[in-house]
């Protein structure tokens, strides 16, 4: 089931605040979107062999966005993260064992819904000049990658739709693939 009605936002005369804002709100979006309707049984089975489930991908992207739109953006993390959903760290056989006492979809939710809120304020808070440097100068991200605010927001922007991508593989090799099921355009 897609999040909301098909009536996509219109970009105009946008600037680079606004542009961030867009692809932040449709990954944040897409990423719920790919979640939110399955079961607890659906988000953690494993339907494609040697892959990670669902479940670990949206963990990992939690993670990810909250490294580069909180702590990177304004300091601090929003959320509590574990290792045991590190795709980079380990293989998803090596993971399985740790598998065990996992959140309820309503409660990866609810986390989703924290990061989205901390996410959204911390752009908000920023002006046209803050994305074009550090905002954090502690971070590795500022001192040794020589980045700018705008580009770790648009490096997790695209992080999350690959992995969006991925969860839409994995629900169709479910067999969820009803004409009900299929992802929305937001923004236009």
């Amino acid at each position: 089931m897609v999040i909301g009605r098909l009536a996509p936002g219109q970009a105009r005369n946008t600037t680079l605040k606004k542009a961030i804002e867009i692809g932040l709100d449709e990954a944040l979006t897409a990423l719920e979107e790919s979640f939110h309707d399955l079961s607890d049984e659906q988000v953690w089975g494993y339907p494609l062999p040697g892959r990670h489930n669902i479940g670990t991908i949206v963990m990992h992207l939690q993670r990810n966005l909250d490294e580069y739109t909180c702590r990177t953006q304004a300091g601090r993390y929003c959320l509590e993260h574990e290792d045991r959903f590190d795709v980079w760290g380990s293989t998803p056989e090596e993971l399985r064992d740790k598998m065990h006492d996992l959140p309820t979809v309503e409660q990866v939710l609810q986390r989703h819904r924290t990061l989205r809120e901390a996410a959204m304020a911390n752009l908000a808070a920023a002006s046209e000049d803050d994305l074009l440097g550090p905002r954090v100068t502690d971070t590795f991200w500022w001192q040794e990658q020589k980045r700018t605010s705008a580009d770790a927001y648009l490096r997790t922007i695209m992080h999350t739709m690959a992995h969006v991508r991925q969860i839409w593989l994995m629900r169709g090799a479910m067999g969820l693939t009803d004409q009900h099921g299929w992802p929305e355009q937001h923004w236009a």
